[in-house]
């Protein structure tokens, strides 16, 4: 090589005559052998992959040579000028940039980020990334996780990249600042629904456990705004660990008056939506909006009804106020202009019938609003009709004065048999179960998912005839579906399941029209071994209802 003595022989040396002798030699003397320092004639043929080595290499030398150009470049440049201090006095000449050599890289990182298109270079920034990954600040990790996620650098959004950055994020959460805890958990949840199956979705369950870990341990230097955000991050990806969410729950109860009416009502909506209530909670939250209902919007106060409605967590000031409030605006700015649509007055009807508080006013308003539209959503139809029902049987003389005309009560017995055929409450394995042991205690026909005079309908039913249109026995099932749970305690117990309130009203309507019903605990009734069991657990319920037993 040059620079390097040679080691070859001189000429006058190289062996002329037989092997092993040398001219002009005393004796005979074995010739030299250089085997094994000498560079043979013929370089090996290189291996197979030496060329995506040698490009590699080029690679890494062009994305330095770019780093070092980038960093003379913003070393060139002059400095910010100083910002005034906040003392008011002045100051002359230019403030000294403080970005460090790490910075410079650091950005010229995310310029190779943003312009990475070909299949080569998209796979190398990634390597390099995952590589730099642990010397990033936290806001420098938070930054290039938005930049992923902005779609300037789409292309780097693998599976497989994805799993890998999740996974390096886990022992650097504590790490990083409610704020920036709060991007992340917001931006990987967004990659997660985007991503439903695969290696990053079934992988990233370890981040959001860790996570959850982490939020609950300092919850209290989150923000209200924080907290509803990593929440709906957290019950968009499906997760439910139960002492999360009370943890959660205690933290909101003890800062509640430092929530905005809007935020305390968005984790209300979180909460009723994963079918989780914190009774405490939701009581202080009741006593503070009513004080602060002015400052509602109407998507926000139908909001509040919904969750309380849900949750069945019946607070009469709440809906005192909440009625006043809606009462006022329309007082103020006519039906048409206070912001509140039909949809929107029946639903907050249905939620007031849900919790047992009459308000004629608002009930009327609703009939109005709803006799000036042409059309309404089907929802909103079996809402009226179930409104009706409760009506009907709860404040009759009150109602007579307004009743729906019985053409339009038959139209709206129609709409609700047609969008409520059947709500799944419990598997059908169940309600057959059920039935069958049913079938062996009484003396008649056993219909499951029945349908009653009224139109609502029950799990299971037994008819005196089949051509009947009500029995003399109906059973509903509990279940996951029809109960919400309590964040009162950190474990899950039978005495932590509160019935639903849309389901609660319709057995109450069913009670009140005159119809025998009990209920199941699906909990209860799967603990039980043989069919022996259940009739005699069976038998202990309907023993309440009088002479029903066969």
């Amino acid at each position: 090589a040059e620079g390097r003595p040679s080691s070859t022989l001189p000429a006058e040396q190289v062996p002329s005559g037989p092997s092993g002798l040398v001219q002009g030699s005393i004796g005979k003397l074995p010739s030299l052998t250089l085997k094994g320092f000498l560079r043979p004639q013929e370089p090996p043929k290189p291996q197979k992959d030496d060329d995506s080595v040698q490009k590699m290499l080029e690679r890494l030398q062009g994305n330095v040579q770019q780093t070092k150009q980038a960093v003379a470049t913003m070393e060139g440049v002059p400095t910010r000028p100083a910002r005034a201090p906040s003392d008011g006095t002045l100051t002359f000449g230019l403030q000294e940039d403080t970005r460090t050599r790490a910075d410079f890289e650091f950005e010229a990182l995310l310029s190779r980020m943003q312009a990475a298109q070909a299949p080569d270079d998209v796979e190398h920034i990634r390597r390099e990334f995952l590589i730099r990954f642990r010397a990033f600040t936290p806001q420098q990790a938070v930054e290039v996780v938005q930049k992923l996620d902005s779609g300037v650098a789409g292309a780097l959004q693998s599976d497989d990249f994805l799993t890998e950055l999740s996974r390096m994020l886990v022992p650097r959460l504590r790490e990083f600042n409610s704020t920036q805890f709060t991007s992340l958990t917001s931006t990987f949840a967004s990659w997660k629904n985007k991503r439903p199956g695969g290696r990053f979705a079934e992988l990233s369950r370890a981040l959001f456990s860790a996570a959850s870990s982490e939020m609950s341990s300092r919850l209290m230097e989150f923000a209200p705004h924080e907290i509803n955000m990593c929440l709906a991050a957290f019950v968009s990806v499906g997760f439910s660990e139960h002492r999360f969410f009370a943890s959660v729950g205690r933290a909101a109860l003890a800062r509640h008056s430092s929530f905005a009416p809007v935020q305390l009502t968005a984790m209300l909506a979180i909460l009723s939506e994963m079918r989780l209530v914190h009774t405490d909670l939701f009581t202080a939250a009741a006593s503070f909006l009513a004080t602060r209902s002015t400052e509602l919007r109407p998507v926000d106060i139908v909001r509040v009804m919904r969750s309380f409605a849900k949750c069945n967590v019946q607070n009469q000031s709440l809906c005192r106020a909440m009625s006043d409030e809606i009462l006022s605006r329309m007082a103020q700015k006519g039906l048409s202009a206070c912001g509140f649509s039909a949809e929107d007055l029946c639903e907050i009807s249905w939620a007031l019938c849900v919790l047992q508080h009459y308000d004629d006013r608002i009930i009327r308003s609703m009939f109005k609003v709803m006799q000036r539209r042409d059309t309404v959503s089907a929802e909103a139809l079996c809402q009226l009709y179930e409104c009706h029902l409760v009506l009907d049987s709860e404040h009759k003389p009150a109602y007579s004065a307004y009743r729906i005309d019985q053409d339009e009560l038959d139209a709206l017995q129609d709409n609700y048999r047609e969008f409520r055929k059947d709500e799944r409450r419990c598997s059908e394995r169940q309600r057959s179960d059920v039935a069958s042991a049913l079938k062996a205690l009484v003396d008649g026909s056993v219909h499951v998912n029945h349908r009653t005079s009224t139109g609502l309908l029950v799990d299971v039913a037994a008819l005196r005839k089949r051509s009947s249109a009500d029995g003399f026995v109906h059973v509903d099932l509990d279940t996951n579906v029809t109960a919400v749970r309590s964040l009162d305690q950190d474990e899950v117990t039978a005495a932590a399941m509160i019935t639903e309130g849309p389901v609660a009203l319709r057995r109450r309507v069913l009670q009140k029209h005159g119809f025998r019903l009990i209920t199941v605990r699906e909990s209860e009734w799967r603990d039980l071994d043989d069919s022996k069991d259940k009739r005699r657990y069976l038998r202990s319920l309907l023993s309440a209802l009088g002479d029903v037993l066969a």
